[in-house]
């Protein structure tokens, strides 16, 4: 089922924002079986969902390069209180950027030239990234939820034992 949204909003149902090169629709989203077209493109749709939830796209990458201490291909926690975080297959200047959702991906593996990215309702997708690149991404990702939910998953850190110390 294809549906043409020219506003879209990021959910927790939202696997992938792909890039499209056309003149008129800048987007091509997955969410559950359905796809959707945009006319925005995939960093002015996860800017305007980021601004719902208090922040802006350059804020939230901003704060992720202090905390992961990186440059380039920076995963978003686009909504943190709701476990929606994106991470891109690639530099976000790339016509191949392709923006997953972190919880939707069940594995990744090399195909040939492209690596084929299973989501775990079932449903699959090839991007033009290697396996060791899309491995390093779902790393960071995971190392961004980690440092931003410490507290969360071990609890508070008035343990005299940590002192000051911030790792």
């Amino acid at each position: 089922m294809k549906e043409f949204t020219s506003v879209f909003i990021i959910t927790r149902a939202t696997k992938a924002i792909i890039s499209k090169d056309s003149t008129f629709y800048r987007s091509l989203i997955l969410e559950g079986k359905t796809e959707r077209h945009s006319l925005h493109k995939p960093e002015q749709i996860i800017d305007n969902t980021c601004l719902l939830y208090g922040s802006t796209l350059s804020g939230r990458r901003t704060a992720v390069k202090d905390i992961l201490k990186i440059n380039s291909k920076i995963p978003v926690p686009v909504i943190p209180d709701n476990g929606v975080y994106m991470l891109p297959t690639s530099s976000t200047k790339s016509k191949d950027c392709v923006w997953l959702s972190y919880d939707h991906i069940d594995f990744y593996e090399q195909r040939g030239d492209k690596t084929f990215v299973a989501f775990t309702d079932g449903s699959g997708m090839y991007v033009n990234a290697s396996e060791s690149t899309l491995d390093m991404q779902h790393k960071r990702a995971s190392q961004l939820i980690v440092k931003l939910n410490r507290s969360i998953l071990f609890g508070r850190r008035n343990n005299p034992f940590y002192g000051n110390f911030h790792g």
